[in-house]
């Protein structure tokens, strides 16, 4: 019994010892290469394809937006909301201080709220 386990004793170790390794923990994938820099006229003809692509959707979206903006003009109700913001501004402006003349080229110079037209 003593041999059993003065054998167990020694053979444990060459047992462990016999077995494979643990796999090593995973890597981390590498890191991608850092982009090589355009040069302008490669960046140039990127941005003129990518122009070319967007011209089209963007005339369509131009003109979407005019006749939205005309068929708003044309309702009365618009007239009059112009009319008031006007003239709320021009009565804002003489209260304030400022004198008729300059109130009145202040209104006149001034576009409607929205417009990048300046509709006046």
């Amino acid at each position: 019994m003593k041999r059993l386990v003065l054998i167990a004793a020694f053979a444990l170790p060459l047992i462990a010892a016999a077995q494979p390794p643990a796999p090593p923990a995973p890597m981390a994938p590498p890191a991608p290469p850092a982009p090589k820099p355009m040069s302008p006229e490669h960046m140039q003809q990127m941005m003129q394809a990518s122009m070319g692509a967007m011209a089209p959707a963007m005339a369509q979206m131009t003109s979407a937006m005019v006749e939205a903006q005309l068929a708003a003009a044309v309702k009365p109700e618009t007239a009059e909301r112009i009319a008031v913001f006007k003239h709320n501004l021009y009565e804002s402006l003489l209260k304030k201080g400022f004198t008729q003349q300059q109130a009145v080229e202040i209104v006149v110079a001034t576009p409607l709220p929205g417009s990048s037209s300046g509709g006046r």
